[in-house]
């Protein structure tokens, strides 16, 4: 019975991963569920994989301090793993659309420095960009480049 369920969780896993192009989200995706797996296989939790129990998960990653980007990626790929669920019979589509309707954590914005222009409320000095350079790094110069 436990080598079924791995078997299982591992083939809808490779769903999930195989549906997105970018390896960088692959990673991620991959990563967030695993965690998700061992956060639902180490204590009671709520019945089946329904939004109740996503919903906890988010609370459980929001109690560990997490950030909002590092919860709602994890989040993101959990939302695509019971669409992936769905669509493969997996899952019933009422499920899934429950699960997919999981607000993420809301993000409060974080002030950038224009680098161009200077952060003026700090004392900081604009960059000023050469004539005719589309960027204040300089081109390395060909003496150092080996080849």
């Amino acid at each position: 019975m436990v080598a079924d369920r791995a078997t299982e969780w591992r083939r809808l896993k490779a769903l999930v991963l195989d549906s997105v192009s970018s390896p960088i989200t692959r990673r991620v995706y991959n990563l967030g569920l695993d965690e998700f797996i061992a956060w639902y296989t180490e204590g009671p939790r709520p019945a089946g994989f329904t939004k109740a129990t996503v919903t906890a998960w988010r609370v459980a990653l929001e109690v560990r301090g997490l950030g909002p980007i590092s919860i709602n990626v994890r989040i993101t790929a959990v939302r695509k793993l019971a669409v992936e669920a769905a669509d493969n019979g997996l899952l019933a589509p009422e499920l899934a659309s429950g699960i997919a309707r999981i607000k993420g954590v809301r993000s409060h914005g974080v002030r950038v420095r224009n680098p161009v222009e200077g952060d003026h409320d700090s004392g900081a000095k604009p960059i000023r960009i050469p004539a005719g350079s589309r960027s204040p790094i300089p081109e390395p110069s060909r003496s150092v480049i080996p080849g």
